[in-house]
């Protein structure tokens, strides 16, 4: 990786809480139960169907199956999204999720993918003239995070894709002293840290998405190549250039694998599973696929011990 794809996300160097301790190792029935309710698999089924294999080498067969899949997809949706979805194109993360694993794509592709979603089915389809933006291209998507600026730039747009790329987590501060919104309110001391001087500054990566047209009906605007420094000095000129630039990077690796790693044990790593998250950190970077990242984290032996 070079020098010019490294985000120095200062916010994304996370503290591991230190616990856990050494476990007995389940038995294979056991280990299958755990397996399977994480995937929300009958695990009767899963372990009759063993025949006398070990448990977790079939962790891959059973990664592919349609309830894994939409297990997978609603996890993913859930943790992209704010809250319940009003219609179709609220869930777009869902469809593009079934979409990436079913096809056996690499997962940067779930943000930077050729494809399209229709918003009246749910449908993925490849499409090599779509913009490489993923779901991020969706109207469902832009209109569910378009916010109320006052130009049109996309701010909710903006932090949500640093969220989902990156794991990027702000705390928004209390209201400004004259509680304004606008562009000049947001250069005040308190709004402007996040939004114009730190290297993941919202309002200039605002400036790169497209921008909102019309609320009703609502409408969106490619706009002109701006040209934006992030991340501790890297020149970023369009839309696509940014999320390329967050997928390329080393906490786009370290956010896949805490996703994957709250999947399968339902909270987040412990310092003493360094070992393990280093792991599927490896097997993520090597191939890019996530379903390498939940397979890494569940062939491991401390999955399947007393105390996930």
């Amino acid at each position: 990786m070079t020098s010019s794809t490294r985000l120095m996300l200062s916010a994304l160097l996370f503290a591991l809480p230190v616990t856990a301790s050494a476990q007995s190792a389940l038995d294979d029935q056991q280990c299958a139960r755990r397996i399977a309710n994480a995937l929300s698999l009958s695990w009767r089924n899963a372990y009759t169907g063993l025949q006398g294999a070990r448990v977790q080498s079939s962790v891959r067969p059973w990664l592919k199956s349609t309830a894994a899949i939409e297990t997978f997809a609603n996890y993913i949706n859930m943790r992209f999204n704010t809250g319940p979805a009003a219609n179709l194109g609220d869930v777009t993360p869902y469809y593009a999720t079934k979409y990436i694993l079913r096809n056996e794509l690499p997962w940067r592709e779930l943000f930077t993918g050729r494809y399209r979603i229709d918003l009246t089915n749910g449908q993925v389809k490849a499409d090599p003239a779509a913009p490489a933006l993923g779901y991020f291209s969706s109207f469902g998507w832009q209109n569910r995070y378009r916010g109320n600026e006052g130009a049109g730039y996309l701010l909710t747009a903006s932090y949500r894709t640093l969220q989902n790329t990156v794991g990027l987590k702000l705390v928004p501060a209390p209201n400004n002293a004259s509680g304004d919104a606008t562009a000049t309110g947001r250069e005040r001391g308190e709004c402007r840290g996040c939004h114009y001087d730190s290297p993941y500054a919202l309002d200039k990566i605002a400036r790169l998405l497209p921008r909102r047209k019309t609320d009703n009906p609502p409408s969106f605007e490619v706009v002109a190549p701006s040209p934006q420094v992030l991340f501790n000095g890297i020149e970023v000129n369009t839309h696509e250039e940014l999320i390329a630039t967050l997928v390329s990077s080393q906490a786009f690796s370290f956010w896949s694998c805490r996703l994957a790693f709250e999947f399968v044990y339902g909270r987040r790593e412990s310092a003493c599973e360094a070992h393990v998250f280093d792991a599927c950190v490896s097997a993520f970077e090597r191939s890019g696929s996530m379903e390498d990242a939940l397979t890494s984290l569940l062939e491991d032996p401390d999955y399947c011990r007393a105390q996930p």
